[in-house]
């Protein structure tokens, strides 16, 4: 199954903080499709909070998604919408 990838600028001012990682994971967990996203080499499952929160990702800073399975471009088209929306938060 082919893989594609996106990278994308991270718009909301708090980064990837534990209330835009949770509508991300959940918003992933929806899909069938593996999530994975990677910054300045840091690698993980959207699947996971902790793992997501690791990456330790900030306003305007690049990160890769990939997505692969039988929903894949639906998968990315919604994680791609939500992080350009700026996870749904007030500013």
């Amino acid at each position: 199954m082919d893989k594609i990838k996106q990278t994308i600028t991270i718009q909301n001012k708090l980064g990837l903080h534990t209330r835009a990682t949770i509508k991300l994971v959940e918003l992933v967990n929806a899909f069938d499709a593996q999530i994975t996203i990677t910054h300045n080499e840091k690698k993980a499952d959207a699947g996971s909070v902790l793992g997501l929160l690791v990456l330790e990702t900030c306003f305007g800073q690049e990160i890769e998604i990939e997505a692969q399975g039988a929903q894949a471009h639906e998968a990315m088209l919604a994680v791609t919408e939500l992080i350009e929306n700026k996870f749904l938060e007030e500013e």
